[in-house]
């Protein structure tokens, strides 16, 4: 119970930070990319618009790409990626216009607003990596552990994983992956795969 305390914990203290970071940035990322638009001939309205569609649009591409989509198909991909490129374009470039000065020091202060804004809705999104205890119990301990608290959310990455390995390569993630990523041992990782596996065929081993 006071390991699960700590986990949460841990976890709302990364949630604040980031939102924390992601308002900062975001208010800054406005105020530039408004004045870009006064200058560039928009009236009162459409310059304070204008930013909300631009960051808008960034950040739902973020979620998009961050997001497993085995079901959307690769021109669904494509189109998040393209818009994700544009709106980084577009708010890099309208922040750096906003600089009173092309120096280092000013476009760095400029620019840097929707690269945080990026980072904190990436932190935002992402879920703390649980880890898993892998001195104890043994591979018939699988199931069981796949119905725990930590080995609930190391399952669920999993799945997660494996979706979008399957949409990227057509075939399922390997264990070697999973241990990689989820930073756990080799053989839960081969629990884990042989959990997604079963859950993904109906109970049905492949």
């Amino acid at each position: 119970m006071a390991e699960s305390g700590l986990s949460d914990l841990d976890a709302w203290l990364r949630r604040g930070c980031a939102l924390v970071v992601a308002g900062v940035a975001a208010y800054a990322s406005y105020v530039h990319q408004r004045e870009f638009a006064l200058l560039g001939g928009a009236d009162g309205v459409s310059a304070s618009l204008w930013p909300l569609s631009v960051d808008g649009l960034l950040l739902l591409a973020t979620v998009g790409l961050l997001k497993p989509s085995p079901n959307g198909g690769r021109r669904g991909r494509y189109v998040v990626w393209l818009a994700f490129l544009l709106g980084i374009a577009v708010s890099l470039a309208a922040n750096i216009a906003a600089a009173p000065a092309l120096a280092w020091k000013p476009v760095l202060v400029a620019g840097w607003p929707p690269v945080a804004l990026l980072l904190s809705v990436e932190l935002l999104a992402h879920r703390p990596t649980v880890r898993a205890e892998t001195g104890r119990g043994g591979a018939g301990d699988a199931e069981g552990d796949g119905h725990e608290r930590g080995g609930d959310l190391l399952l669920e990455r999993a799945r997660r994983m494996d979706a979008r390995h399957r949409e990227l390569h057509q075939r399922p993630v390997s264990a070697e992956s999973l241990r990689k990523e989820l930073r756990i041992g080799a053989d839960r990782s081969r629990q884990l795969v042989a959990l997604v596996r079963v859950s993904r065929n109906g109970g049905v081993r492949e």
